[in-house]
Parts: C-alpha cells; sequence; structure tokens
C-alpha cells in the first residue's frame, strides 16, 4: 500500500528506546517536536494524527519507530529491534523508504534454533517486527548419564541417544517447514552439541546449505539473537558483493546501467533486477515521478511527453525505491563511495538489454 499511495506522504524515523527513564515522556517529547516540524512543512492534520496513534506505547515495542501515513491513513508500521541512527521525518509526494533499507540490510532476516537433548526453540527473526518464537519439546525425559554403570550404562545411553534423536527429527521437520514458509538466507543453529548434531543429520540439504554453527545455549538466548545477527550480517555483505560483481560483470554486455538517467529509464521499462544505491552520493539528487511507481524519470518533461500528468520531483533515491519495488526488483544499499557508483551513486543490474 505505500508504494502505492497518493502522496503527499510523512515518512517518520523516531527513536524509541524504553530501556530509559521516563521512556514514555522522553518518546512523546520527540515526537512533539517532529510533529510541529512536518505540520510547517506542509503536513495535513489528519496524517499526523495517524501517526499518533503509531508513537503511542512505540517505546514497548522496539526501538526505533518506522510509520508512514497519507490522508488515507497510516500506510505502514515497523518497529526495528535495535536503535538506528536514522531519526528524521519528511513530507513528500513517495515514502521515504531508503533509511528503513539502510536500517535492515544488514540484520537479514535468518532463522535461529536453540537445541538441546529434548527439543528446540526456533526464533524467526524478521527486521521490521517483533521476532516469533516457536516451541519444539519431546517428552520430559531422564536423561542424565553418571549411572547405571558398565554394560547398562550402555545400554541405558543408546537408548537415550535414540530418544534424542528421536527429537532431532521432530525439530528438523519444525525447522523444514519454517524454512520452506519464511525462505530465510540463513540459519544459525546452536546448543547441546550432540543435539546440534543430531539435527544437522536430520535436515534436508535445502534446508543444511543455510546453516551456520554458532556459540550459545538456552541459558542465555539474547547472546545467542546477538551472535545469529553477526551472522546475518556476514551473510549480508556477501550478497551486497556478489550483486556488485554481477554489476561489474554486467557492464560491458549491457546488462547494467549507471547514472540517475540511465537507471531511472530502466526502472520505467521493468528492466531492473537490482537497484544499487550508494546514499552518500545519491542523498541530495532528485528525480521526477507520477502516480504509478513506474512513472520515473530524470525530467519533468520527460514524464509529460510519455502523457503522465503532474510530475512530481522527489528524492532520487526514494522515487527510484518505489518504482523498484513496485517491480520486484532487490535494492542493495552499497558500502559508501563504492567506486562502480561515481558519481551519481545509483545504478541496476538488469534483467534483460
Amino acid at each position: 500500500m505505500v508504494l502505492s499511495a497518493v502522496g503527499p506522504v510523512v515518512s517518520v524515523y523516531l527513536t524509541t528506546a524504553g530501556a530509559v527513564p521516563e521512556a514514555s515522556a522522553l518518546v512523546a517529547l520527540r515526537w512533539r517536536n517532529m510533529r510541529r516540524s512536518l505540520s510547517q512543512e506542509g503536513a495535513a492534520e489528519v496524517t499526523l494524527a495517524a501517526v499518533d496513534s503509531a508513537v503511542a506505547d512505540s517505546y514497548l515495542s522496539g526501538e526505533t519507530l518506522v510509520a508512514m501515513a497519507s490522508h488515507s491513513g497510516l500506510l505502514y508500521v515497523a518497529h526495528l529491534p535495535g536503535a538506528a541512527d536514522i531519526e528524521h521525518a519528511v513530507v513528500s509526494p513517495v515514502a521515504s523508504l531508503l533509511p528503513l533499507l539502510i536500517a535492515t540490510q544488514p540484520m537479514l532476516s535468518h532463522v535461529l534454533v536453540i537445541t538441546d537433548r529434548l527439543g528446540a526453540e526456533l526464533f524467526e527473526v524478521q527486521p521490521d517486527r517483533p521476532d516469533l518464537i516457536y516451541q519444539v519439546e519431546g517428552d520430559d525425559l531422564d536423561i542424565t548419564r553418571s549411572a547405571p554403570r558398565g554394560w547398562s550404562q550402555r545400554r541405558f545411553q543408546q537408548r537415550a541417544e535414540n530418544r534424542w534423536e528421536s527429537h532431532a527429527g521432530d525439530v528438523a521437520h519444525a525447522l523444514t517447514r519454517l524454512v520452506d514458509q519464511q525462505e530465510p538466507r540463513l540459519v544459525a543453529v546452536c546448543g547441546d552439541v550432540r543435539a546440534v548434531q543430531f539435527l544437522m543429520q536430520q535436515v534436508p540439504v535445502r534446508v543444511a546449505d543455510l546453516i551456520t554453527v554458532i556459540d550459545g545455549d538456552q541459558s542465555h538466548p539474547e547472546e545467542a539473537l546477538i551472535r545469529s545477527a553477526a551472522a546475518a550480517a556476514v551473510v549480508a555483505d556477501a550478497d551486497t558483493a556478489a550483486v556488485i560483481r554481477d554489476f561489474n560483470d554486467g557492464r560491458p554486455h549491457g546488462l547494467a546501467v549507471t547514472g540517475s538517467e540511465a537507471t531511472l529509464s530502466a526502472l520505467s521499462a521493468g528492466q531492473v533486477g537490482v537497484l544499487l544505491l550508494d546514499p552518500t552520493r545519491s542523498e541530495r539528487n532528485r528525480a521526477w515521478c507520477g502516480a504509478e511507481p513506474t512513472q520515473v524519470a530524470a525530467s519533468a518533461e520527460a514524464l509529460i511527453a510519455a502523457g503522465v500528468a503532474d510530475p512530481q520531483s522527489a528524492a532520487l533515491a526514494d522515487v527510484a525505491v518505489r518504482a523498484a519495488l513496485a517491480a520486484d526488483a532487490q535494492v542493495r544499499v552499497v558500502p559508501a563511495g563504492s567506486a562502480e557508483l561515481a558519481p551519481s551513486g545509483i545504478g541496476a543490474v538488469l534483467r534483460y538489454r
């Protein structure tokens, strides 16, 4: 809905840290100041009132509130788990999505599995909403290995390991189902060493290929989540590096373009597979857009010539991101100063020439 919204659109990025004294009052004060500035910039009261409802109690849900609204009401709300250095608000013909992408790209949607010999907890981690936790539990068994001894001990241990392996099968089934539903880029696994081994043996190859084993156990899930986030950031960086390689490989063959005019032209034609942005270079540049997300160009005249009535000027990155996402293209934020996107800070890998 946010991509097809008819502007003006208010985009709000508000710090909502809850683990501080008088968190509610501090969030209310920040929003009051931000709201006043938005009103002075021309935001309608009905739009600001829609954001009011998202701000209320937001400090209970995350460290950063992302809210987008128009005269028709709230378009998008997310509560980011970490404090993002992106606090700002803007009124524009289109939503300001780039700060959200910058904040969430390193987080990467992933699954964390904390397993022991009785079952597991599966954390579905999404960057723009609270984690979902699934529990997989076997029977409550006495699994101590301290007694009995000798031959009887060996038989007892084998019996226990058979049950542990069965529980690992339950965990593997639940994990596979979750992976097939959510299609994460990473599965981070930690916990009891033997339980992890059993799990690794029972998941299908398509799941095993996603698994990274990290340190952690059920007694310290927060530490495991921090480690899984670090592993996700490594995968995200590798994904970005792969996109840059594709960009460099595609340029000699006409399958990659750089510069605002060429990129916007490719976006309007639906050619873009991956949009690349360097915000440090593109943030001051402007572009033009129409009511439809793919009605984009470097000049108002180009859109008018294409039959677009009343083209609007907005930040280049916002116009390009809206067009890319509406056409199911990926968007990657590249490292600041990447030579590939000089000097405009924008480029694309194309689906076809």
